[in-house]
C-alpha cells in the first residue's frame, strides 16, 4: 500500500521541513560524488626545495632517520595544511580536550624543545656533522607536521605556518593511512596532501561523508582505534646514522610492552583506556574483570602530572607548555582553558595511581644479625604496559622506607627525597634504566644522540605483574617499640638535570624543583619481639 499525502501537505510546517530534509540529503550525495579529487600538492625537495638537505644517501625517504612516509614520497604541502583550529570551528569540545594534552605540545614543551637543540648541537653526536637532520629522529614524533613539510633541515624555506605550531595536530593522526609500531620513530604513512579543501565550511555539512572519510572515522578506518597507530610512535630505536658508535639502541619499547601483555591479549588497546572520558575509572573496571563501556575524550591522559598542573605559577606553566595554548581568545579564554587542563591533570594523576598496588609483609624469622627486614611488593595492577614506561632514563619509580620508634623519631630513612636538590640518595631502589656514554659516563640529561650503553637499576614491571624488593631496617641498638614503618612509592616525570638543558640554551634559567608525585603508601608495624629477633611480629596496614 503507497502511502498518498494530501495536495497541500507540503505547505505544512513539517512537510516543508521534510521537503529541505529530502532536499539536503540529494544535495549531499550530489556533492559527494561531484567533489573533485584532491589537487595534487606533493612538494619535491629538488625541484621545490633545491637547499633541503639529505646527507644520509640515496634510497632514504625525506624524513630519514625519522619513519615517516607520504603515499608519494613527496613533502607535505606546508602551504596547504589545516591547523586544529579549523577543527575546532565544529569540534570545539574536542579541540579544547587537546588543547591540554601533550599532544598539543609535543614540540613546544621547552623541557623537550631544549632538550631536542642540545641533542643536535651540543652533543658529541650532533657536532660530528648534521645535527640537525639527525633531529628527524626526535622530530618525526614530536614535529610531525614540520618534518613532514621539510621545516626540520639547515636552510629553512618552509614558513612556520600556524598549524606547524600545534605539535600532534588532529590532522597528523587523522590522516594516517598505515602504521609500522615495530619500527617506531614515527612509522607513520600520512597523506596530509590528499585531504579534500572545501572552499567554503558549509559544504562539510552538506557532504560530510567525504568528510569522514577523509578524516580517517573509526568506523570506516579501523587503524584509528588500535594500538598500533599509538605505537608507531610510542616505539623509540636510534638508528646508526644518529651515532655510528653503536648499533641500533631500543630507548622505548611501550608497544612492544603492550604486544605481550593480557590487555592485548583480550583486545584492550591503548586508545580504550588513555583516551577514554574516565581512564583511571575505566582500568579499574578492568581491574575488576569487567569490559566498561568505551567513550572517547582528546586528552590522550598520560603520565605528565608536571605540564599539567595548574598550582604552578600561572607564567612558568606557560613558558614550561611552550607559550599560550591554540586557540586561545579564539575559541575559548584563559578561565575555560585553565578549568580544562585542571581536569586534565586530575585524570593524569589518577591514571598514574590507578596502575600500581603496594604491599609490604615482615620477612617469616630474622636473620642471624637480628636485623629486621621488610619485604615489598610492588605490583603492575593496572597498566597495559610495563611500569614505569617510556623514555625510562627520565621516567621513573623508586621507593621510600621510614621507620619510626614509639616516640615518634626517625630511626631509620631510605629513599628520602631532597626537596632543595631533587635528588634521592644512592641507596634508594628506582626502576630506571641509566644511560652511558661513550667515556662511560652517566648522562642525566637526556641527550640520546651520545647514548652508548644502557643499564636497567631495576627492570621496569611487567602488566600483571609484582616485583619483590627486600629491605634491611638497619635500626640503631635500644630502639624502643613499637616500630611505625611507612612505605612510599613515588613516581617521577624526569630527573632534575634535564633543567639544565634550558640554561645551555640560553633560554633562562628554571628555578624549580622537579616533584615528584606519590602512588601508593602503605604503613605496618613492627612488635618489640620482632625488633629483637623473635619472629616476624608485623601487623599489616592500609595503602
Amino acid at each position: 500500500m503507497k502511502m498518498k499525502f494530501p495536495a497541500h501537505f507540503f505547505a505544512l510546517p513539517l512537510g516543508r521541513f521534510l521537503l529541505a530534509l529530502v532536499c539536503a540529503l540529494v544535495l549531499a550525495l550530489v556533492l559527494d560524488r561531484l567533489l573533485p579529487p584532491p589537487a595534487e600538492l606533493g612538494v619535491t625537495p629538488e625541484k621545490d626545495l633545491p637547499l633541503y638537505s639529505q646527507p644520509f644517501g640515496k634510497g632514504h625517504s625525506p624524513f630519514y632517520p625519522g619513519e615517516l612516509s607520504t603515499p608519494d614520497g613527496k613533502l607535505v604541502n606546508w602551504r596547504a595544511v589545516p591547523g586544529a583550529l579549523n577543527c575546532g570551528e565544529c569540534h570545539l569540545k574536542e579541540t579544547l580536550e587537546w588543547a591540554t594534552s601533550m599532544h598539543a605540545i609535543s614540540d613546544l614543551d621547552l623541557i623537550y624543545d631544549s632538550t631536542v637543540r642540545e641533542n643536535t648541537a651540543a652533543s658529541r653526536a650532533g657536532k660530528a656533522g648534521h645535527g640537525d637532520e639527525k633531529g628527524r629522529w626526535c622530530e618525526s614524533c614530536h614535529n610531525p607536521l614540520g618534518t613532514l613539510a621539510g621545516a626540520v633541515t639547515l636552510a629553512n624555506s618552509v614558513q612556520e605556518i600556524e598549524a606547524m605550531e600545534e605539535g600532534t595536530a588532529c590532522v597528523v593522526c587523522h590522516a594516517v593511512n598505515r602504521a609500522e609500531p615495530l619500527a617506531g620513530n614515527g612509522a607513520l604513512e600520512v597523506d596530509i596532501n590528499g585531504i579534500f579543501r572545501y572552499s567554503h565550511p558549509a559544504l562539510i555539512a552538506a557532504a560530510p561523508s567525504r568528510h569522514v572519510r577523509d578524516m580517517r572515522a573509526r568506523r570506516s578506518h579501523p587503524l584509528m582505534g588500535d594500538s598500533a597507530l599509538c605505537g608507531a610512535c610510542h616505539t623509540e630505536i636510534r638508528p646508526t646514522s644518529v651515532n655510528a658508535a653503536t648499533p641500533p639502541l631500543n630507548l622505548q619499547d611501550t608497544y612492544s610492552e603492550w604486544r605481550q601483555s593480557p590487555y592485548a591479549r583480550a583486545g584492550i588497546q591503548c586508545q580504550d583506556c588513555h583516551m577514554a572520558a574516565d581512564p583511571a575509572g575505566f582500568v579499574a573496571a578492568l581491574k575488576r574483570g569487567e569490559r566498561p563501556r568505551k567513550t572517547v575524550s582528546h586528552r590522550f591522559v598520560g603520565n605528565n602530572y608536571l605540564l599539567s598542573n595548574t598550582a604552578l605559577p600561572a607564567g612558568l606553566l606557560s613558558a614550561l607548555r611552550g607559550g599560550s595554548p591554540p586557540g586561545l581568545n579564539r575559541l575559548y579564554d584563559r578561565a575555560a582553558f585553565k578549568k580544562e587542563l585542571g581536569r586534565t591533570n586530575e585524570a593524569v594523576v589518577a591514571l598514574l595511581r590507578e596502575a600500581a598496588e603496594l604491599r609490604v609483609d615482615a620477612v617469616p624469622g630474622t636473620p642471624d644479625d637480628g636485623v629486621p627486614q621488610l619485604r615489598v611488593f610492588v605490583t603492575n595492577a593496572g597498566a597495559g604496559h610495563a611500569l614505569p614506561t617510556g623514555p625510562l632514563d627520565q621516567r621513573y619509580l623508586w621507593l621510600e622506607v621510614q621507620a619510626k620508634d614509639a616516640m615518634g623519631n626517625t630511626v631509620f630513612h631510605q629513599g628520602r627525597f631532597d626537596e632543595k636538590k631533587g635528588t634521592e640518595p644512592p641507596d634508594a631502589v628506582r626502576w630506571m634504566k641509566e644511560v652511558y656514554d661513550t667515556s662511560g659516563q652517566p648522562e642525566r640529561r637526556h641527550l640520546l644522540f651520545d647514548a652508548y650503553t644502557l643499564h636497567y637499576t631495576r627492570k621496569p614491571i611487567p602488566p600483571h605483574q609484582t616485583d619483590t624488593v627486600n629491605v634491611r631496617l638497619a635500626l640503631p641498638p635500644g630502639v624502643q617499640g613499637p616500630v611505625t614503618v611507612d612505605v612510599r612509592l613515588w613516581y617521577r616525570i624526569a630527573v632534575q638535570d634535564i633543567l639544565r638543558n634550558i640554561e645551555n640554551q640560553g633560554l633562562g634559567k628554571v628555578d624549580v624543583i622537579i616533584p615528584p608525585l606519590l602512588l601508593k603508601e602503605v604503613r605496618h608495624e613492627l612488635a618489640p619481639r620482632a625488633l629483637s629477633g623473635g619472629g616476624s611480629g608485623a601487623r599489616g596496614g592500609k595503602s
